[in-house]
């Protein structure tokens, strides 16, 4: 599970890095309605969130508080499947 949560971390960062330049440079719209609300709120607030949660995701690591339920191992790999499309579609707008 810690490199599972790890690579959640990563790609939840690189995905906020991503969007914020695809935000800012108004290459691209955000789907998510709460993260479009807390962009038009402030992009700092913004990013401040997606780095709170990868904090949270490092510190149950580092806290060895692993939830490793099966649903938890179920839902995380998942996330990690779409979270990496995601940040395959970045990559594709990016290099246009």
């Amino acid at each position: 599970m810690k490199i599972l949560f790890s690579y959640l971390a990563i790609l939840n960062l690189l995905d906020g890095a991503a969007t914020y330049w695809g935000l800012h440079f108004s290459m691209i719209e955000e789907s998510n309605p709460l993260m479009n609300r807390l962009y038009e709120i402030s992009p700092l607030l913004f990013l401040g969130y997606k780095l709170f949660l990868s904090a949270v995701l490092y510190g149950l690591i580092l806290t060895k508080k692993l939830p490793a339920t099966r649903i938890i191992k179920g839902l995380s790999i998942a996330a990690s499947i779409i979270y990496t499309i995601v940040i395959g579609l970045h990559g594709v707008w990016i290099f246009r």
